[in-house]
């Protein structure tokens, strides 16, 4: 099961450009301590962040910062450095899945931008499920539409929020990158295409 934004697809970027221009708009500006209080969150819970950081409508910073993320993904996002030759390598060989955060509109924009919705038939977003991450639904979502056992598969990650539904929901979990270090990681690499994380998908 695999995260989407900022594990297989290079949006992080993206998302910094759109809440940048949110917070500019409204006089605020986004640095690094506000970007740590958003970085994994659903598009809801970013804009009830951002509600009690400006003292404006959740609902309505929502919904500005879907469009403003739709926009950026459209123009600028890419697949992680290994992500295309990950999912090749990995089709047909075990099943696998999105888990993501992002509404599905989203999600659906990004992979198919990315050239990646080719290998994924099974996605599940933040839309599907009663409770975003940190909560376990969309990861056990995600497990029930492959018909696997949450304590036999693995989640690879990029955010603490992510790390941590997937550690509730039983999961193996894999963290990549540099924001993913912590009790609810069992293996880290620091990127899709290094050769550690080949090795040990290859014993997985």
């Amino acid at each position: 099961m695999f995260d989407c934004d900022g594990t297989l697809m290079d949006t992080e970027p993206c998302a910094d450009a759109a809440r940048r221009a949110l917070f500019a708009r409204r006089g605020h500006i986004y640095d690094d301590a506000a970007r740590a209080c958003l970085v994994g969150l659903s598009v809801a819970q970013g804009g009830e962040v951002m509600a009690r950081l400006f003292g404006h409508n959740a609902a309505q910073l929502a919904g500005e910062l879907a469009q403003e993320l739709l926009a950026q993904v459209a123009h600028g996002a890419q697949p992680m450095p290994g992500a295309t030759d990950l999912l090749r390598r990995l089709t047909g060989r075990v099943p696998i899945a999105v888990a993501s955060n992002g509404p599905r509109v989203l999600l659906d924009k990004s992979l198919a931008r990315g050239g990646l919705s080719r290998w994924l038939p099974i996605t599940v977003s933040a839309d599907d499920v009663p409770s975003p991450k940190p909560h376990p639904a969309c990861y056990l979502a995600a497990c029930t539409a492959l018909g696997v056992d949450p304590a036999s598969a693995l989640a690879v990650e990029d955010s603490p929020v992510g790390a941590r539904a997937a550690h509730a929901a039983g999961m193996t979990v894999l963290g990549v990158g540099g924001l993913t270090r912590g009790p609810y990681v069992h293996a880290h690499v620091p990127a899709l295409d290094d050769a550690a994380l080949r090795r040990w998908l290859a014993g997985w």
